[in-house]
C-alpha cells in the first residue's frame, strides 16, 4: 500500500511540475534571471504564474497560479503569502486587450510566382492590438495556424483604450486557420506602471528638497540634507527594480550575457565636474559628515552621473539618479565618515563610458520607434487604399519584413539599455 501511495504522490508531482513553464512566457525564466545576476528575492514571474520556493532545493520557481496551493500542500513548495496568491488569482480572468485582424495576403515574388525564400503557404498577417482599460507594456501575441505557431513581443507600450498595428509572416495551408491571441501580461504591466509612478513621485520630492536647501550649515539645511540622501536612496532602489523588470522583459532567452560589476572609479567622466559646497556634522553618529556638492555637465549631457566622496577614513560613491543636462548643474549630497573633515574631497567617479552608451541607446531607440511607426502607417495606408496596385502583395511583404526587423531592433536596444541601468542602480 505504501508503494502505491508513493507512486500516486510521484505522479501528482509530475503532473503539476509539467505545468511550471508556460509556452507563452516571455519574461525570462527564474534560472536565467539568477544566472544574469538577479537575486532570488527579485525574480519576476510571467502573468498567470506565481513565484514559490522549492522545499527540497530552496530554489525559486514560477508555477501556474492554479497549482500553487496543491504544491504547498504536497510539500513540494514552501508556504507562501496567501494574500499575494489571492491577488494573483483575481487577476487571472481580467480582460487586458483584444486583437483585430486587418488583412491576410499570400506572399509572391515580383513576377507573380512563388518566392524562393518562402513556401506558397506563407502569408503576411497584419493586425491591431488594442488595450482595454489598462495599459499594456510590450504585450506578447500568440499566432497559430494549421501549419505553424509563433510568439512575437511588441516593442511598444499600448496605453488604455488605444491600439497599435503590427504584422508577421506565418505559414498556413488555409489562411482562414490563422488566429492571433493576446497573451495576458496585465500584472507585469501594472507593476511596471506602478514603479514608474513611484520613480516620478520620488523625483519630484527630491527636486523640491534640493530647491529648498540653502548653502549655509544651519540645522534646517542639515535636516534637508538627510532627507535628500534618503530620497535619493529610495529613488535609486525604485529605478533598480524598474530596470530589472524591463531587463527580464526585453532580453531574449537565447542572448548570451556575462554579468559584470560596473566600475564606479577610474577615469573622470568627460565634461563633468564636481564642486564641494559645504561639510556639516551628522546628527546621527560621531565622525559622520554630510557633504553637499554641485555636480555640473559641460557641453555633453551626463546620463548616469556618479560622484566619489573621499575622506581620510573611507571612499563612498553616490549615484545621483538624475541625468545632468549640458551646461547645467545639480545640487546633491552624501554621507561619509572622516577623522578630519578637511580631508573630504569630491570628484566624478569615472562612469563616462556607461553614461555615453545610455544616452546613445536612448537616441537609437527613439529613432527606431519613429521608423517603426512610419512603416506601420505606410502599411495601413496601403491596405486601406481601395485602389490597390498590381504588386500589392509584394509591397505588403516588404512592409511586414521591415516592421519585423525594426520591432526586433527596438526590443534589442531596450534590453541593452535596461541591463545598463539595472546594473548601475543596483
Amino acid at each position: 500500500m505504501s508503494k502505491i501511495i508513493f507512486l500516486l504522490f510521484s505522479i501528482s508531482l509530475l503532473f503539476l511540475t509539467v505545468m511550471i513553464s508556460p509556452a507563452s512566457a516571455d519574461i525570462l525564466p527564474p534560472k536565467k534571471q539568477i544566472a544574469f545576476g538577479i537575486s532570488a528575492d527579485d525574480v519576476v514571474c510571467e502573468t498567470g504564474m506565481f513565484k514559490v520556493t522549492k522545499a527540497s532545493t530552496n530554489t525559486v520557481s514560477c508555477v501556474n497560479v492554479d497549482s500553487v496551493s496543491k504544491l504547498v500542500s504536497l510539500g513540494w513548495a514552501k508556504s507562501i503569502d496567501q494574500s499575494k496568491l489571492d491577488s494573483a488569482m483575481s487577476n487571472l480572468n481580467l480582460s487586458t486587450g483584444t486583437i483585430n485582424q486587418l488583412i491576410v495576403t499570400p506572399i509572391y515574388s515580383d513576377f507573380g510566382k512563388q518566392s524562393p525564400k518562402v513556401s506558397i503557404s506563407s502569408y503576411d498577417y497584419v493586425f491591431d492590438v488594442c488595450a482595454t482599460t489598462k495599459t499594456l507594456v510590450s504585450p506578447t501575441i500568440l499566432i497559430r495556424s494549421d501549419s505553424e505557431t509563433k510568439h512575437i513581443e511588441l516593442a511598444e507600450t499600448i496605453t488604455s483604450n488605444s491600439c497599435v498595428s503590427s504584422a508577421i509572416v506565418i505559414k498556413a495551408a488555409n489562411p482562414n486557420s490563422i488566429v492571433a491571441t493576446l497573451q495576458s501580461k496585465g500584472d507585469v504591466s501594472q507593476l511596471i506602471l506602478s514603479l514608474s509612478e513611484k520613480v516620478d513621485s520620488l523625483k519630484m520630492q527630491l527636486q523640491d528638497a534640493r530647491t529648498s536647501y540653502g548653502k549655509e550649515a544651519t540645522e534646517k539645511n542639515m535636516a534637508i540634507g538627510e532627507k535628500i540622501i534618503d530620497l535619493r536612496k529610495q529613488l535609486n532602489d525604485a529605478r533598480e527594480d524598474l530596470h530589472r523588470i524591463y531587463f527580464t522583459l526585453y532580453t531574449p532567452e537565447k542572448s548570451k550575457f556575462s554579468h559584470e560589476k560596473l566600475s564606479l572609479s577610474g577615469t573622470p567622466i568627460v565634461g563633468n565636474s564636481v564642486t564641494k559646497l559645504s561639510v556639516s556634522p551628522s546628527i546621527i553618529s560621531p565622525n559622520s559628515y554630510n557633504v553637499f556638492f554641485e555636480a555640473c555637465a559641460g557641453n555633453k549631457q551626463v546620463r548616469l552621473p556618479v560622484i566619489s566622496i573621499t575622506s581620510d577614513f573611507e571612499t563612498n560613491d553616490v549615484r545621483l539618479g538624475d541625468k545632468i543636462a549640458p551646461n547645467t548643474c545639480q545640487l546633491s549630497s552624501g554621507k561619509i565618515t572622516a577623522t578630519d573633515p578637511e580631508s573630504i574631497t569630491v570628484e566624478p567617479a569615472g562612469n563616462a563610458e556607461s553614461s555615453t552608451r545610455a544616452g546613445d541607446l536612448e537616441v537609437i531607440i527613439t529613432d527606431l520607434q519613429k521608423q517603426l511607426t512610419s512603416e506601420k502607417d505606410l502599411l495601413k495606408s496601403l491596405i486601406h487604399n481601395s485602389s490597390r496596385p498590381d504588386n500589392f502583395n509584394e509591397k505588403v511583404s516588404l512592409h511586414v519584413d521591415k516592421i519585423t526587423q525594426l520591432r526586433n531592433d527596438v526590443i534589442s536596444a531596450k534590453a541593452e539599455l535596461s541591463k545598463l541601468l539595472y546594473l548601475t542602480y543596483k
